[in-house]
């Protein structure tokens, strides 16, 4: 202390400097704000230190949605920001009194459990929009397992129907094939032109069972072209929700990062 009081003009010219900076009310604690950080009007700044510390707004177990996760958190936001420039004003009143060291001390103990408090409230609010994420996940992954199960059985059920469809036009191309057959059978001895006619026979028949088939396979290449854009589908929005709630996260951390601005 000693010390500090070694050149009392000097110490004379300190405090005389500070009870100008002090005089110049709302905007030199705004000048000292740190950089970057938003503005807030001295309207507001009251407002802000008049209501309820922010774990008495919101107590433990009191944060049960979204919505009231994200206001809390907005409102932490706001709370430490105003803390900031309280703690910039209490810093300068305690240069105006004699023992400035232990004036200094409790302000800082002050911003201490003040910001303290805070954080309870941001971890609660923080682990619900995680425990949120992880349900809708989950819910979103149940539902398309369930959509999955029900394409799956839709798809065997057509792929049953299809075995028999095809059983079926085998048993009805061997069934004229015996006759073609009986008919060549009866033909023989006859004329090539004869001959002729019933190789031609078998060759329409060919193709009429091909041209049958054709929506057959039309709609199995469909059908795969399908499932290969509902997977991708898939994979598309589980990347999407996965990016959304990584900016989430990164955003609310940043706003963290920032210093708050000292009010207009």
């Amino acid at each position: 202390m000693q010390g500090f009081f070694a050149d009392a003009n000097g110490v004379s010219r300190f405090l005389c400097g500070l009870s100008l900076m002090l005089a110049a009310g709302w905007s030199s604690a705004q000048t000292a704000a740190p950089e970057g950080a938003p503005a807030m009007s001295k309207e507001t700044f009251e407002a802000l230190e008049a209501r309820a510390p922010l774990n008495q707004r919101y107590p433990a177990g009191s944060i049960k949605s979204r919505e009231v996760a994200q206001k809390a958190l907005a409102e932490a936001d706001e709370d430490r920001n105003a803390l900031a420039i309280r703690y910039i004003i209490d810093q300068r009143a305690c240069y105006k009194k004699f023992l400035v060291s232990s004036c200094l001390e409790e302000a800082r103990e002050r911003k201490r459990v003040a910001e303290s408090n805070i954080k309870q409230v941001e971890i609660e609010a923080n682990t619900y929009q995680r425990q949120a994420n992880v349900d809708e996940r989950d819910q979103a992954l149940a539902e398309q397992r369930k959509q999955d199960q029900a394409d799956a059985a839709r798809r065997l059920q057509e792929q049953q129907q299809k075995e028999a469809d095809s059983a079926r036009k085998v048993q009805e191309s061997d069934a004229k094939r015996e006759q073609v057959q009986q008919r060549i059978d009866r033909g023989q001895g006859q004329s090539p032109d004869y001959r002729i006619r019933e190789h031609e026979a078998k060759v329409r028949e060919q193709q009429a069972e091909d041209a049958a088939r054709a929506p057959e396979r039309a709609a199995n290449a469909a059908a795969r072209e399908q499932r290969i854009k509902d997977a991708d589908a898939h994979r598309k929005e589980v990347e999407r929700k996965k990016a959304e709630n990584e900016r989430e996260r990164a955003e609310r951390k940043q706003r963290q990062a920032q210093p708050p601005a000292a009010p207009q």
